[in-house]
């Protein structure tokens, strides 16, 4: 009998498990997937902990886990809006492209081959156990938190993250904005997104509540360190033409990403328990909906 990807045990399994591991890191990312969809939010969460891990400790079901995470990530790469968002975010075409061949490819290699399969790829390099190295992870922390000027620290680091652990909590906050620069009176933080149905985001449909929650996810994060000016939404439709673009005070969104966001989003995407389904999820187009 056929389930979807998203309501597979092992991927429960081995969630919980990387929380266990793991600091656990909760990416800005997921925080704004929240809206979409809750459980595809706390798989995407799973995947940024699961390098922790160490594979000759895990269950037979919980590399299954590991596995299935691997093909939802791997799956989405050659979906036509991740494509087209890499491009309008300046990637090369070669790049976009060629992962948007070898992802699917590699899931489906996954699919057919199983866990040993998983095992040989980890070992061999291909793959990693999750979408973060520990030890890159420590020392990126490490840059960041010395760092005494932040533009320069995001021009000049190859992955320039950003970082905040809650006062009282064990999970970190991190995620990487789509640029930070200097304004007329501090810093700039932009958050870009792309859609192909302008109208839903100007009705602030939950793609734009996605999108507005992860800008407010860093200007939490940069406050408590940085002058920040302004955090700037803008959206652009499929053709790289800009149709939106909203300014917001960052003490406003941190305050909101404080009070709202933290207790009853990202509480809950670092906790081993995971949530409930949401309503009307786009399974469809989900890369945790394909049916196994």
């Amino acid at each position: 009998m056929s389930q979807r990807l998203c309501k597979k045990t092992a991927l429960f399994l081995v969630g919980a498990r990387a929380r266990q591991e793991a600091p656990p890191v909760v990416p800005a990312s997921a925080i704004g997937a929240w809206h979409w969809c809750r459980l595809k939010a706390w798989h995407n969460t799973s995947l940024f902990n699961t390098g922790w891990l160490s594979l000759d400790s895990l269950s037979q079901e919980e590399l299954e886990g590991l596995l299935y995470l691997w093909v939802g990530e791997l799956w989405k790469r050659g979906r036509e809006r991740i494509i087209t968002g890499r491009l309008i975010h300046g990637d090369s075409l070669d790049e976009a492209i060629g992962e948007a061949v070898t992802g699917p490819r590699l899931a489906e290699t996954l699919l057919r081959g199983g866990v040993g399969t998983l095992v040989e790829l980890i070992e061999k390099g291909v793959l990693d156990k999750g979408l973060i190295r520990p030890e890159e992870y420590e020392e990126q922390l490490r840059r960041y938190l010395e760092a005494s000027d932040i533009v320069e620290y995001f021009r000049r680091e190859d992955w320039p993250m950003i970082a905040r652990r809650p006062r009282g909590e064990s999970f970190m906050v991190i995620g990487v904005p789509d640029d930070i620069s200097y304004g007329r009176g501090g810093l700039r933080v932009i958050e870009l997104k792309t859609s192909s149905k302008p109208w839903l985001v100007k009705r602030h449909s939950r793609g734009y509540l996605a999108a507005k929650t992860q800008l407010a996810t860093y200007a939490w994060i940069l406050v408590d360190k940085w002058p920040v000016e302004e955090a700037v939404l803008v959206y652009k439709d499929v053709t790289g033409r800009t149709f939106l673009r909203e300014r917001f005070a960052p003490e406003d969104l941190a305050d909101w990403f404080e009070t709202e966001i933290l207790p009853n989003i990202v509480a809950r995407l670092a906790s081993e328990e995971p949530p409930g389904p949401s309503e009307r999820p786009p399974c469809k187009t989900c890369e945790y909906g394909i049916e196994t």
